[in-house]
Order: structure tokens, then sequence, then C-alpha cells
């Protein structure tokens, strides 16, 4: 009972877990990939495809597990590394309708409401996207407390197939 309490306890595959952090800034899908207990895949080969499945985009990862790509157009990309040992992520890069490539400044005449709209969308995007980083960073991190939580639930499951036995002995 107890060595099946091990087996079902998954701990220790979560602190090697491969995540990326994906976003669509300034018109390039841009991001990272992590390890959950720490730790970055360097030089890793990813892929950026659309929604579809099409591979758009292949490349190894930097020396910080940072991609970059300039998107040929707004939309979804998912991309996808491969670190190997059987560390695989995805993760979509939202784009929706941001707009491809910041636009040149254009002389100076009073700015339309639309454009308006857009330069404040494109500014409340790129403040969020350090918070969007930290919160993927911080949601994704083995904690103390996971790992406690794991010994003590095999502590917990090896103590009642202890009592279980001894019961049974008692009869």
């Amino acid at each position: 009972m107890a060595a099946l309490a091990l087996l079902l306890v998954p701990v220790p595959a979560l602190a090697h877990r491969l995540r990326i952090f994906a976003a669509l800034e300034d018109g390039s899908v841009m991001g990272y990939g992590f390890f959950v207990g720490g730790g970055r895949p360097r030089g890793a080969p990813f892929f950026i495809a659309d929604p579809s499945g099409a591979r758009l985009y292949e490349g190894l990862t930097d020396g910080d597990g940072a991609f970059r790509w300039p998107a040929p157009a707004p939309g979804d990309y998912v991309v996808t590394i491969n670190a190997e040992d059987g560390h695989v992520a995805s993760a979509t890069a939202r784009g929706g309708d941001a707009p491809a490539a910041p636009r040149a400044a254009e002389p100076a005449a009073a700015p339309a409401a639309d454009d308006l709209d857009a330069r404040v969308a494109e500014a409340v995007r790129r403040e969020i996207l350090p918070l969007r980083e930290e919160f993927a960073a911080l949601e994704n991190r083995l904690r103390l407390a996971d790992i406690l939580s794991g010994i003590f639930l095999i502590l917990g499951a090896a103590g009642g197939a202890l009592w279980l036995r001894d019961r049974r002995r008692d009869r």
C-alpha cells in the first residue's frame, strides 16, 4: 500500500517539468522556457506554429532559454520547446488583433480616436507583460509546501496501511 502511494505522488516529476512563457510584443513572438524546479533550457530546439499546427519557424533557444521571432501578422502562435529527456512543453502567444509591428510616427495632426485607442491598448499590453511573466513563474514554481505535502501524504498513507494491518491482525 505504501509503495503504491509512492507511485502516485508526482512531486519529483514536477521538479523538472518544462514550462513556457510566450507573448506577442512589438510584432514579435517572444518568451522563454523554464523548469519548474529552476533553470532554463539553453540551446533547446523550439518551433513556432500557427493554431492549425503548420510550422512557421524553427530555431534554438539562447543562453537564457529565450526565443524571439518576428511575427508576419497579428494572431495566435503556438510555441513548442523540446529540451529532450521527455521535457516538451507548448504555450500559445495570443496576439488577437495586436498590430504586427509598431507604426512609424506620422507628422502631427490631432490623433484620431481609433489611433488613440490602439496606442492605449498597446501601452497597457506592454505594461502588463512583466506581470504576466512573474505570474507564470510563481504559478509554476515548486514550493517547499508542495514537497512537504508529498512527504506527509506518503507518511499518512503508510500510517493508514500499518493501522489496517494491525487491525486485521487483532481480529
